[in-house]
């Protein structure tokens, strides 16, 4: 048998959408397709008891699968320093048209070190650093122009799997219209869509990423004219405004991102001793108290006994349940 057993028959109330992602899987003719298969077949899986054991396994097969394990047949091989190893609490790739700034922006916000100049295509590889926004630690993914003339097949894996994608467009460029179309277009390319829609609403092998697109060169004269035109021809696109020349509307785009990602801050302690509030883990809006605690370690979740929580809507060391949705800034002390 190869390295890519195929997925066993699950009980039969999976849903169309399940089957058809599985059929996906065994056509699949390299790792990228079988990973887009896999994690349709997590996102449309019945959630219950039952189905539990496959879960994990098709949890196991993406891991593998995204940290290169896979040897399938058409797994190709990845240039040097073309692959980023995922670090803080969210990844952020960067894509925009030639001299739009995200090299400028990764070097300014970050200790990252891109190679930056005023011609195009400065930008031929990969280039990561990390900005903290509210305690909160984003890697930025610096990445060569994404046109449709240039759509470089080893940044298809950093173009489809990051959590969120900045767009960043040049408001001093005439051509801004044109950027926008063909950075749409070059994404399509990638079988990316800018945007989530509902699952039954899904083209399977599409991935649908999170995004904010931000407009650089605010302070160029004719920038808000141009702005204008693209809020016209794109009326649902949202464009925030920033200049990396003055600083105009940095953080306000960086607290947007945060906001979009829609985390939440969770503190811990041990008994008997004060919070560590420098370092919070970061969570998804929803989770639970197990599943904070599981986040933090496998083992703690099995053994958690109880915990006690503290926060403006607790009283201090109030026990709290095990399914209680935290939310942002709670503390939380685990008891095995």
């Amino acid at each position: 048998m190869g390295p890519y057993p195929r997925v066993v028959t699950m009980p039969a109330n999976l849903t169309p959408r399940y089957r058809a992602a599985e059929e996906a899987y065994r056509r699949a003719a390299n790792d990228r397709e079988r990973l887009d298969a896999l994690r349709e077949m997590l996102a449309t899986i019945p959630k219950h008891k039952g189905t539990e054991k496959l879960q994990a396994d098709l949890k196991r097969k993406i891991a593998r699968l995204r940290s290169g394990g896979g040897r399938g047949k058409g797994s190709g091989r990845r240039g040097p320093g073309h692959r980023v190893e995922r670090s803080g609490a969210a990844q952020v790739a960067l894509v925009g048209p030639p001299n739009s700034g995200k090299s400028r922006l990764v070097a300014d916000l970050t200790h990252a070190r891109p190679e930056v100049a005023e011609y195009p295509f400065t930008t031929r590889t990969p280039t990561p650093g990390i900005v903290v926004v509210d305690k909160i630690p984003l890697q930025l993914v610096d990445l060569p122009p994404v046109t449709a003339e240039h759509r470089e097949p080893w940044l298809t894996e950093l173009v489809r799997n990051p959590d969120l994608l900045l767009v960043l467009l040049d408001l001093g460029s005439d051509d801004l219209l044109d950027h926008w179309d063909a950075v749409r277009e070059a994404l399509a390319g990638f079988r990316v869509h800018l945007g989530e829609i509902p699952l039954e609403e899904r083209e399977i092998g599409v991935r649908y990423l999170r995004y904010l697109v931000a407009g650089n060169k605010a302070d160029l004269p004719g920038a808000a004219d141009r702005l204008s035109l693209l809020e016209e021809y794109a009326p649902d696109l949202e464009v925030l405004p920033v200049s990396l020349e003055t600083g105009e509307g940095l953080s306000a785009m960086l607290r947007r991102l945060v906001g979009i990602l829609d985390v939440i801050r969770v503190y811990t302690k041990a008994p008997g001793r004060e919070p560590d509030l420098t370092e919070p883990f970061v969570l998804p809006r929803g989770t639970t108290v197990e599943g904070a605690a599981r986040a933090i370690h496998r083992e703690l979740a099995a053994n958690l006994r109880y915990a006690r929580a503290w926060g403006p809507r607790f009283h201090d060391g109030q026990r709290v349940a095990r399914d209680l949705e935290l939310e942002d800034g709670d503390i939380l002390e685990f008891h095995e």
